[in-house]
Formats: C-alpha cells, structure tokens, sequence
C-alpha cells in the first residue's frame, strides 16, 4: 500500500482523531475495553495527545492523504523492545491497511534503535494475528488479560 503513511501524531490531530475515535468506538470496543468517560471530550483527547507525546512512547496516525485510517503504537519502550499496539477503522478492515502500517512500524522502530517488538492479541481476533505473522512475528505465549485470553508475539529486527 504505497499510498499508506504513518504520521507521528500531534496536538493539531485531535480534532480528526476525535471524530475517527467517535467514529469507531463502538467496533473498538468490540476488541478492547471502553475508554473512560473523558476521553470522550475532544479536549481530553488533547490532554492525552500531550501527555503521550512528553514519553518515550511512539505514536502514530496510520493516514492515506488526510484521512485517518487508524493508529499505531510503540510503548514501554526499554531495553531496546517496544510494545506494538495498532487499531484500524471498521471500513478499512480487510483491505491490508494494518498489514502495511505495522510493515512501515518495522523500520520506524528500527530507526528508533529498537531490535524488537512485542505485541499480544486476543485469541478471538484471528485478523490481528495474521497481521503480526505476515510481518514474521512469532508466537512467545499465552496470557490472561482484562478477562481475555492472549497470545503473545515478538519479531526480532534485523
């Protein structure tokens, strides 16, 4: 997907990421729990873009031209790994939009200094692990959380 970016997000995204989030948030919770009560004000939604961005944590808009197509994450970074997370809107799901996104996360992080990532999805959610294992993620293991069973997966950069 040569038209797909991943921009680093700012405070001006708020605006368009509220409506994308608003957009979204019932299909978002299918897969993950609710948001608190005031993440749902668009100047929350500011306070937590800042907040975000003062970390170490890498947070991206995944974007074809100006539209807003979903998010991308790097968190708890240390020691060299990161945490991959990653959420797609409900109409570009199937398309290959986060199979690319997370492609283009592989060379972000590279560029960060990281030499790996981590990431763990529901064992409901077979679309999501395809996503990591077409990116050559490997199955670490199994855990519980939030109530949900998880697999955990990892891909070693090279």
């Amino acid at each position: 997907m040569a038209d797909l970016s991943l921009a680093p997000l700012t405070e001006e995204d708020a605006p368009a990421l509220f409506a994308f989030e608003v957009e979204n948030r019932a299909w978002f919770e299918t897969w993950v729990g609710p948001r608190p009560h005031t993440y749902w004000e668009v100047t929350s939604l500011a306070q937590v873009i800042r907040a975000q961005l003062v970390g170490d944590d890498a947070m991206f808009l995944i974007r074809r031209g100006d539209e807003i197509l979903g998010r991308l994450n790097l968190t708890a970074r240390e020691g060299g790994v990161a945490q991959l997370g990653y959420r797609v809107g409900e109409c570009h799901v199937g398309q290959g939009v986060a199979s690319a996104a997370v492609a283009q996360a592989l060379e972000c992080a590279r560029k960060l200094g990281l030499w790996a990532l981590e990431a763990r999805v529901a064992n409901d959610n077979p679309a999501s692990r395809g996503v990591l294992e077409k990116n050559g993620f490997l199955e670490t293991g199994q855990i519980e959380f939030a109530g949900h069973q998880m697999t955990l997966f990892r891909r070693d950069l090279d």
